[in-house]
């Protein structure tokens, strides 16, 4: 492929799920021939999408703020710097790769520049209503093709003019070999129950502390998206039991799953859907049996009573009937920590890189793949 600009953008560059598949993207494609400069705000200094070999970047200015209105405020004006820079910066010739569906300024730029527009949408779960709407129409009238992360987000996504793929997201191969050196089955106890996730309670954080006072026998790490400071907050205002630790982000993760028995993801169906779920496939990746909400992404990765349960956060008993079993159950808990480990191995990088350097290949005629 003749070298040819790839202007990628990601609204915030932290440690959670879909900056880190975006990496993985940016660094495949800069392999193939594109010379990717990439636009994000990384307000807490690094992020997945820091200091990528191969590619450019522009920092946008851009923070999170508890006050939804300011962050609603911060998250327009961002979008018109956005706009303004790309309008003057891109070329005809460009391809714009956008992460998610909240740079809709970029999709914008690109669609007046007449650029190919191309959307790696991640989530379904966009607060408020009106917002999503617009999103969506923007998508619409923009992008040329759209990768899905599952099934479940074509089909709530729904954009109607875009040809659309299905691009299941994968583990890094550096994170997938340091897995696979994980012994299985954790013959270290106590049982321990590990969560990853953001610092919200429609991820399911007051459940796993609730699980852990019930469970008094059995150990429970949460790892939260957010600062040492955030930390200390959440553990002040929620006052965890003692089997029960809390830690802020962290930049290597493999110690957690070394550790874990079993991985968790109790995110609320009624309030933020998974379109995918990584932490999950990264805790099966290390022979951990998973627990999963009952509907989107996420499901898709597991059959229920062979790589884990499925759980519905929102009916407690489950969960805690859940861990019992699996934690009393050597047999059962052997069976799928093997099963886990032998599913996470559909999800290889080798086959993501494959599929993103299809999608965008010169000769791409972008003909429909129909993603459900």
């Amino acid at each position: 492929m003749t070298s040819r600009r790839l202007i990628a953008v990601h609204l915030l560059n932290d440690w959670s799920g879909s900056p880190l598949v975006f990496r993985q993207a940016l660094e495949a494609l800069s392999q193939t021939g594109y010379v990717v400069t990439l636009f994000t705000a990384t307000p807490s200094g690094k992020g997945f999408l820091t200091d990528i070999d191969g590619v450019t970047t522009e920092a946008l200015r851009y923070t999170w703020h508890p006050v939804k209105v300011i962050t609603l405020i911060n998250y327009l004006l961002v979008q018109a710097r956005l706009f303004c820079r790309l309008l003057f910066f891109l070329q005809s010739t460009d391809v714009v790769y956008i992460n998610t569906l909240l740079p809709f300024g970029a999709a914008l730029a690109g669609w007046v520049r007449g650029c190919r527009v191309v959307y790696h949408v991640h989530e379904v779960s966009i607060k408020p209503w009106l917002l999503k709407v617009w999103l969506r129409g923007v998508a619409n009238q923009t992008a040329q093709q759209v990768l899905y992360v599952s099934a479940y987000t074509a089909r709530q996504t729904a954009l109607a003019r875009p040809e659309s793929k299905l691009i299941y997201n994968a583990l890094p191969d550096a994170f997938r070999q340091r897995a696979s050196q994980i012994s299985t089955p954790n013959t270290v106890f106590p049982f321990t129950a590990l969560m990853l996730c953001s610092n919200k309670a429609y991820k399911g954080v007051n459940e796993f502390v609730a699980a852990a006072r019930q469970l008094p026998h059995m150990r429970f790490l949460l790892v939260l998206n957010t600062t040492a400071t955030d930390v200390e907050a959440f553990i002040k205002a929620t006052t965890p039991p003692a089997n029960c630790i809390v830690f802020p982000a962290q930049t290597d993760t493999i110690p957690f799953y070394q550790q874990a028995h079993v991985v968790l993801n109790l995110s609320h169906a009624n309030a933020w859907v998974e379109t995918f779920g990584l932490t999950i496939l990264e805790g099966m990746a290390c022979g951990c049996p998973v627990m999963v909400p009952p509907v989107g992404g996420v499901r898709e990765l597991i059959d229920d009573g062979v790589e884990g349960f499925v759980v519905n956060a929102l009916h407690p008993q489950e969960l805690v009937d859940a861990l019992q079993q699996v934690s009393a159950d050597m047999t059962l808990y052997m069976r799928m920590a093997q099963a886990a480990r032998q599913r996470a191995g559909f999800f290889s990088g080798h086959s993501f890189r494959q599929q993103i350097n299809a999608a965008f290949s010169a000769d791409n005629t972008l003909t429909t793949t129909a993603s459900g």
